[in-house]
């Protein structure tokens, strides 16, 4: 059996809060350009008409903002992977442990069709309840993956809305699903930014107590 060894991974998870954060940030320039464009696809089935100028510069603002949250998320993924795995590395390493997952497949199942809508929860519920010795107490847990998995949902709808979207009403009903998707994404990551700081801390407070029982072990 693999031995794993505790590190303190309080840096990583400060790194990876910052990088939710910094979604938030470009969830919200998205939802408010999505915004725009929909009062500006309003105003053209209204009657206003449309100059070239108008329409490069909504296409080019959605298209800048859309590459910037792409490319962001594959990065924040790839980190959150990390993290999750340094999670479950660190349960593996309490002494006497009980685990069912492995650090590789903590990661592992989230690239698995339909395991992956509850296998990734399950491997990171039991990884917090190693460190707290607890079943899971928190609802921020449960809270985060459904916020999750709805968010998916909504990723894909609009993914097939944008592609259908052929007249003006159907871009205007896809601007709207747009903005609820980017709007949710928002509070999927505050979700996110207090889940990683629940699991990291508990932990981190798990560190800490293993360190103070093999100091006290070598002092007496």
């Amino acid at each position: 059996m693999k031995e794993y060894i505790y590190k303190d991974e309080s840096v990583f998870s400060k790194f990876l809060m910052v990088l939710i954060v910094i979604s938030i940030a470009l969830n919200a320039a998205a939802v408010f350009s999505s915004f725009l464009e929909y009062n500006l696809l309003i105003s053209v089935r209204d009657g206003m008409e449309l100059s070239d100028e108008q329409a490069f510069a909504n296409d080019s603002r959605q298209m800048v903002i859309g590459i910037a949250q792409v490319i962001f998320a594959v990065f924040t993924a790839v980190i959150f992977c990390m993290w999750t795995y340094r999670m479950s590395r660190n349960a593996h390493s309490i002494k006497d442990n009980n685990l069912q997952y492995t650090p590789g497949w903590a990661v592992g199942y989230y690239f698995i069709p339909i395991v992956n809508l509850w296998k990734p929860y399950q491997a990171l519920k039991e990884s917090y309840e190693a460190f707290t010795d607890r079943i899971n107490d928190t609802m921020v847990l449960p809270l985060w993956w459904g916020a999750w998995i709805v968010s998916n949902i909504l990723g894909r709808l609009v993914f097939r809305q944008s592609l259908k979207a052929d007249g003006l009403d159907e871009l205007i009903n896809a601007s709207l699903i747009t903005i609820g998707s980017d709007a949710f994404d928002l509070v999927l990551d505050l979700i996110a930014v207090f889940m990683v700081y629940t699991v990291s801390k508990a932990c981190a407070e798990r560190f800490e107590v293993d360190e103070f029982k093999e100091a006290t072990v070598e002092w007496e």
